[in-house]
Protein backbone atom coordinates (compact mmCIF):
# COMPACT_ATOMS: atom_id res chain seq x y z
CA UNK A 1 0.00 0.00 0.00
CA UNK A 2 1.62 3.26 -0.99
CA UNK A 3 -0.02 6.10 0.67
CA UNK A 4 -0.81 9.09 -1.18
CA UNK A 5 -1.22 12.69 -0.04
CA UNK A 6 -4.15 14.31 -2.47
CA UNK A 7 -3.72 17.54 -4.15
CA UNK A 8 -7.27 18.77 -3.21
CA UNK A 9 -7.71 20.16 -0.38
CA UNK A 10 -8.66 18.26 3.29
CA UNK A 11 -11.76 18.99 4.99
CA UNK A 12 -11.25 20.68 8.58
CA UNK A 13 -13.55 22.18 10.94
CA UNK A 14 -12.50 25.10 12.48
CA UNK A 15 -14.09 27.57 15.29
CA UNK A 16 -15.65 30.71 13.40
CA UNK A 17 -13.69 33.18 15.25
CA UNK A 18 -10.80 32.09 14.42
CA UNK A 19 -11.26 32.75 10.53
CA UNK A 20 -12.43 36.74 11.30
CA UNK A 21 -15.41 36.41 11.96
CA UNK A 22 -16.60 38.98 14.85
CA UNK A 23 -18.71 36.24 16.61
CA UNK A 24 -17.11 36.16 20.05
CA UNK A 25 -19.36 37.03 23.27
CA UNK A 26 -18.21 40.54 22.97
CA UNK A 27 -18.68 40.96 19.14
CA UNK A 28 -14.80 40.66 18.61
CA UNK A 29 -12.96 37.96 16.82
CA UNK A 30 -9.59 36.08 17.10
CA UNK A 31 -8.49 35.56 13.73
CA UNK A 32 -5.66 33.06 13.27
CA UNK A 33 -3.27 33.60 9.86
CA UNK A 34 -1.37 30.76 10.72
CA UNK A 35 -5.26 28.64 10.38
CA UNK A 36 -6.55 30.95 7.39
CA UNK A 37 -3.09 31.83 5.75
CA UNK A 38 -0.76 29.01 5.94
CA UNK A 39 -2.64 25.67 6.68
CA UNK A 40 -5.34 27.02 4.32
CA UNK A 41 -3.19 25.91 1.56
CA UNK A 42 -3.96 22.30 2.07
CA UNK A 43 -7.38 22.87 4.73
CA UNK A 44 -10.05 23.26 3.42
CA UNK A 45 -11.62 24.97 6.27
CA UNK A 46 -15.22 24.18 7.76
CA UNK A 47 -16.22 27.59 10.11
CA UNK A 48 -18.41 26.51 13.43
CA UNK A 49 -19.84 28.60 16.28
CA UNK A 50 -21.62 26.57 18.47
CA UNK A 51 -22.64 30.08 21.18
CA UNK A 52 -24.03 31.51 17.69
CA UNK A 53 -25.71 27.94 16.29
CA UNK A 54 -27.91 27.63 19.65
CA UNK A 55 -29.28 30.96 19.03
CA UNK A 56 -26.91 32.86 21.93
CA UNK A 57 -26.54 36.32 20.14
CA UNK A 58 -23.39 38.76 19.42
CA UNK A 59 -22.69 40.21 21.29
CA UNK A 60 -24.39 37.91 24.24
CA UNK A 61 -23.88 37.25 28.14
CA UNK A 62 -20.52 35.37 28.76
CA UNK A 63 -21.13 31.50 29.55
CA UNK A 64 -18.43 29.84 31.69
CA UNK A 65 -17.93 26.02 33.19
CA UNK A 66 -19.29 25.26 36.50
CA UNK A 67 -18.30 21.59 38.41
CA UNK A 68 -20.80 20.98 40.21
CA UNK A 69 -23.45 17.56 39.78
CA UNK A 70 -21.95 17.21 36.44
CA UNK A 71 -19.97 19.89 34.22
CA UNK A 72 -21.90 22.51 33.27
CA UNK A 73 -21.96 25.57 30.88
CA UNK A 74 -23.96 28.68 32.65
CA UNK A 75 -23.56 32.16 32.57
CA UNK A 76 -21.17 34.15 34.36
CA UNK A 77 -23.29 36.80 35.41
CA UNK A 78 -26.12 35.09 35.30
CA UNK A 79 -25.98 31.83 36.85
CA UNK A 80 -29.98 31.26 35.19
CA UNK A 81 -28.45 30.96 31.65
CA UNK A 82 -27.64 27.47 31.43
CA UNK A 83 -26.40 26.20 27.99
CA UNK A 84 -25.41 22.30 28.68
CA UNK A 85 -27.48 20.79 26.93
CA UNK A 86 -27.60 22.93 24.16
CA UNK A 87 -24.15 22.96 23.51
CA UNK A 88 -24.16 19.09 23.65
CA UNK A 89 -26.87 18.36 21.32
CA UNK A 90 -25.31 20.79 19.15
CA UNK A 91 -22.70 18.47 18.80
CA UNK A 92 -24.54 15.87 18.14
CA UNK A 93 -26.48 17.48 15.52
CA UNK A 94 -23.53 18.44 13.21
CA UNK A 95 -22.28 14.79 13.38
CA UNK A 96 -22.64 13.72 10.14
CA UNK A 97 -20.66 17.20 9.28
CA UNK A 98 -17.73 15.96 11.10
CA UNK A 99 -17.98 12.49 10.10
CA UNK A 100 -16.66 14.03 6.69
CA UNK A 101 -14.04 16.20 8.74
CA UNK A 102 -10.17 14.71 8.89
CA UNK A 103 -9.54 17.67 12.22
CA UNK A 104 -10.57 20.32 14.05
CA UNK A 105 -9.08 23.51 14.97
CA UNK A 106 -10.69 25.18 18.27
CA UNK A 107 -10.27 28.44 19.96
CA UNK A 108 -8.55 27.93 23.32
CA UNK A 109 -10.10 28.96 26.48
CA UNK A 110 -13.32 29.10 25.08
CA UNK A 111 -16.16 27.56 27.41
CA UNK A 112 -17.45 25.63 24.43
CA UNK A 113 -14.61 25.34 21.98
CA UNK A 114 -11.38 24.82 24.29
CA UNK A 115 -9.29 21.76 24.13
CA UNK A 116 -7.20 21.07 27.00
CA UNK A 117 -7.05 24.80 28.28
CA UNK A 118 -10.90 25.93 29.01
CA UNK A 119 -11.01 26.76 33.11
CA UNK A 120 -13.67 24.53 35.13
CA UNK A 121 -14.60 26.62 37.97
CA UNK A 122 -16.04 25.52 41.43
CA UNK A 123 -19.87 25.71 41.81
CA UNK A 124 -19.32 29.46 43.45
CA UNK A 125 -17.62 30.38 39.83
CA UNK A 126 -14.68 32.02 41.44
CA UNK A 127 -11.69 29.32 41.88
CA UNK A 128 -10.62 27.46 39.43
CA UNK A 129 -10.30 23.37 39.92
CA UNK A 130 -8.89 22.34 36.51
CA UNK A 131 -8.25 24.00 32.59
CA UNK A 132 -9.44 21.26 30.31
CA UNK A 133 -11.53 20.77 27.56
CA UNK A 134 -15.17 23.09 26.84
CA UNK A 135 -18.64 21.28 26.15
CA UNK A 136 -19.08 21.37 22.78
CA UNK A 137 -15.31 19.98 22.43
CA UNK A 138 -16.01 17.70 24.83
CA UNK A 139 -18.79 16.55 23.11
CA UNK A 140 -16.83 16.18 19.80
CA UNK A 141 -14.24 13.54 21.13
CA UNK A 142 -16.59 11.76 22.93
CA UNK A 143 -18.34 11.38 19.58
CA UNK A 144 -15.19 11.32 17.53
CA UNK A 145 -12.72 10.02 19.90
CA UNK A 146 -9.88 9.58 16.77
CA UNK A 147 -10.28 12.63 15.33
CA UNK A 148 -7.58 15.05 15.24
CA UNK A 149 -8.64 18.50 17.62
CA UNK A 150 -6.03 21.27 17.98
CA UNK A 151 -6.55 25.08 19.70
CA UNK A 152 -5.88 27.34 17.43
CA UNK A 153 -3.69 29.57 19.63
CA UNK A 154 -1.37 26.23 19.91
CA UNK A 155 -0.36 25.81 16.31
CA UNK A 156 1.59 28.92 16.21
CA UNK A 157 4.23 26.86 17.81
CA UNK A 158 6.11 25.28 14.65
CA UNK A 159 6.41 21.51 16.39
CA UNK A 160 3.02 21.66 17.47
CA UNK A 161 1.48 22.25 13.95
CA UNK A 162 4.12 19.83 12.68
CA UNK A 163 2.51 17.35 14.75
CA UNK A 164 -1.49 18.59 13.84
CA UNK A 165 -0.55 18.38 9.93
CA UNK A 166 0.75 15.11 10.66
CA UNK A 167 -2.63 13.47 12.61
CA UNK A 168 -4.67 15.29 9.95
CA UNK A 169 -2.53 13.28 6.99
CA UNK A 170 -3.05 10.20 8.53
CA UNK A 171 -6.57 10.36 9.74
CA UNK A 172 -7.16 11.16 6.33
CA UNK A 173 -5.20 8.22 4.60
CA UNK A 174 -6.82 6.26 6.87
CA UNK A 175 -10.59 7.39 5.82
CA UNK A 176 -9.74 7.08 2.30
CA UNK A 177 -7.43 3.50 2.79
CA UNK A 178 -8.92 1.52 4.98
CA UNK A 179 -13.05 2.72 6.59
CA UNK A 180 -14.31 1.60 3.44
CA UNK A 181 -12.22 -1.83 3.89
CA UNK A 182 -11.42 -2.69 7.57
CA UNK A 183 -10.47 -5.97 6.73
CA UNK A 184 -7.35 -7.04 9.25
CA UNK A 185 -5.41 -7.45 6.00
CA UNK A 186 -5.82 -4.18 4.55
CA UNK A 187 -5.36 -2.29 8.34
CA UNK A 188 -2.36 -4.34 8.37
CA UNK A 189 -1.06 -2.49 5.61
CA UNK A 190 -1.77 0.54 6.84
CA UNK A 191 0.02 -0.04 10.02
CA UNK A 192 2.59 -0.98 7.80
CA UNK A 193 3.06 1.47 5.46
CA UNK A 194 3.06 3.66 8.79
CA UNK A 195 5.61 1.58 11.24
CA UNK A 196 8.84 3.88 10.97
CA UNK A 197 7.04 7.48 11.26
CA UNK A 198 5.09 5.61 14.69
CA UNK A 199 8.27 4.38 15.68
CA UNK A 200 9.65 8.36 15.61
CA UNK A 201 7.17 9.25 17.75
CA UNK A 202 7.35 6.29 20.45
CA UNK A 203 9.38 2.88 20.04
CA UNK A 204 7.50 1.29 23.00
CA UNK A 205 3.77 2.22 22.19
CA UNK A 206 5.01 1.26 18.26
CA UNK A 207 6.04 -1.78 19.30
CA UNK A 208 3.51 -2.65 21.67
CA UNK A 209 0.97 -2.04 18.44
CA UNK A 210 2.83 -4.37 16.42
CA UNK A 211 2.44 -7.25 19.14
CA UNK A 212 -1.63 -6.45 19.14
CA UNK A 213 -1.57 -6.40 15.05
CA UNK A 214 0.12 -9.67 15.14
CA UNK A 215 -2.91 -10.84 17.17
CA UNK A 216 -5.67 -9.50 14.68
CA UNK A 217 -8.08 -13.01 15.01
CA UNK A 218 -7.92 -12.51 18.74
CA UNK A 219 -10.61 -9.63 18.37
CA UNK A 220 -13.43 -8.67 15.73
CA UNK A 221 -13.17 -7.39 12.20
CA UNK A 222 -14.64 -3.86 13.05
CA UNK A 223 -12.58 -3.56 16.68
CA UNK A 224 -9.32 -4.88 15.64
CA UNK A 225 -9.86 -1.63 12.69
CA UNK A 226 -10.93 0.98 15.43
CA UNK A 227 -8.30 -0.36 18.16
CA UNK A 228 -5.43 -0.23 15.69
CA UNK A 229 -6.81 3.32 14.24
CA UNK A 230 -7.26 4.66 17.89
CA UNK A 231 -3.77 3.44 19.10
CA UNK A 232 -1.92 4.68 15.60
CA UNK A 233 -4.09 8.33 16.84
CA UNK A 234 -2.72 8.01 19.81
CA UNK A 235 1.19 7.19 19.16
CA UNK A 236 1.18 10.29 16.23
CA UNK A 237 -0.32 12.50 19.03
CA UNK A 238 3.38 12.67 20.60
CA UNK A 239 5.53 14.45 19.43
CA UNK A 240 8.32 13.08 17.54
CA UNK A 241 11.77 13.41 19.40
CA UNK A 242 15.03 13.49 17.55
CA UNK A 243 16.65 10.78 19.52
CA UNK A 244 12.75 8.31 18.15
CA UNK A 245 13.64 9.77 14.37
CA UNK A 246 17.30 9.11 14.38
CA UNK A 247 15.99 5.46 15.31
CA UNK A 248 13.73 5.62 12.47
CA UNK A 249 16.02 6.91 10.31
CA UNK A 250 18.52 4.13 11.12
CA UNK A 251 16.02 1.61 10.28
CA UNK A 252 15.63 2.79 7.36
CA UNK A 253 18.97 2.79 6.03
CA UNK A 254 19.43 -0.79 7.60
CA UNK A 255 16.83 -1.57 4.30
CA UNK A 256 19.27 0.23 1.59
CA UNK A 257 22.95 -0.82 3.07
CA UNK A 258 22.77 -3.63 0.96
CA UNK A 259 22.74 -1.85 -2.46
CA UNK A 260 24.90 1.26 -2.04
CA UNK A 261 28.46 0.80 -2.00
CA UNK A 262 30.88 1.83 0.98
CA UNK A 263 31.15 5.23 0.49
CA UNK A 264 26.93 5.85 0.14
CA UNK A 265 26.78 4.15 3.39
CA UNK A 266 29.45 5.98 4.84
CA UNK A 267 27.87 9.31 3.84
CA UNK A 268 24.22 8.45 4.58
CA UNK A 269 25.02 6.91 8.09
CA UNK A 270 27.36 10.50 8.73
CA UNK A 271 24.33 12.11 7.49
CA UNK A 272 22.24 10.48 10.16
CA UNK A 273 24.62 11.64 13.06
CA UNK A 274 24.76 15.20 12.25
CA UNK A 275 21.35 15.30 12.33
CA UNK A 276 21.11 13.39 15.42
CA UNK A 277 23.87 16.04 17.14
CA UNK A 278 21.35 18.30 15.63
CA UNK A 279 23.55 19.76 12.64
CA UNK A 280 21.38 19.00 9.63
CA UNK A 281 17.83 19.08 9.41
CA UNK A 282 16.00 15.85 8.93
CA UNK A 283 14.76 16.64 5.14
CA UNK A 284 18.49 16.35 4.51
CA UNK A 285 19.01 12.82 5.18
CA UNK A 286 14.98 12.33 3.69
CA UNK A 287 16.27 13.88 0.58
CA UNK A 288 19.15 11.40 0.57
CA UNK A 289 17.34 8.44 1.83
CA UNK A 290 14.99 9.07 -1.47
CA UNK A 291 17.55 9.08 -3.98
CA UNK A 292 18.83 5.58 -2.95
CA UNK A 293 15.14 4.27 -2.67
CA UNK A 294 15.15 2.70 -5.96
CA UNK A 295 17.52 0.67 -5.47
CA UNK A 296 15.88 -1.77 -3.41
CA UNK A 297 13.57 -3.92 -4.91
CA UNK A 298 12.15 -4.28 -1.45
CA UNK A 299 8.16 -3.36 -1.34
CA UNK A 300 8.50 -2.38 2.70
CA UNK A 301 10.82 0.39 2.15
CA UNK A 302 9.53 1.90 -0.82
CA UNK A 303 5.91 2.25 1.01
CA UNK A 304 6.97 3.88 4.52
CA UNK A 305 5.03 7.14 5.16
CA UNK A 306 8.06 8.67 7.03
CA UNK A 307 10.20 9.11 3.13
CA UNK A 308 7.24 10.92 2.05
CA UNK A 309 7.45 14.29 2.46
CA UNK A 310 7.19 15.84 5.85
CA UNK A 311 4.87 18.93 6.62
CA UNK A 312 7.82 20.87 7.16
CA UNK A 313 9.18 20.21 3.44
CA UNK A 314 6.00 21.23 1.84
CA UNK A 315 6.61 24.70 3.74
CA UNK A 316 3.40 24.12 6.00
CA UNK A 317 5.68 24.45 9.44
CA UNK A 318 7.33 28.18 8.67
CA UNK A 319 5.22 31.23 8.94
CA UNK A 320 5.96 35.18 8.26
Amino acid sequence: MNIQFLPNKIPVGISRCAVGDPVRYNGSHKHSKVCTQLLGNCFELQAYCPEVAIGLGVPRPPIHLIVSDRLRAVGRDDTNIDVTEDLESYADEIGPEVELLRGFILMQKSPSCGVRTTPHYKEDGRAVLAHSAGLFAARLRENFPHLPMEEAGRLNASDIRENFLTRVFAYDAWSRYVSDDPRPARVIEFYTAYKYLLLAHSQPLTRALGQFVSNSRAVSTEDFASEVRGRIMEILSLLASRKDRTNALMHSQGHLKGYLNKEERAELAQLIEEYRQGHKPISAVLTMLRHYLPRSPHHFIHSQVLLAAEPAELGLCEFR
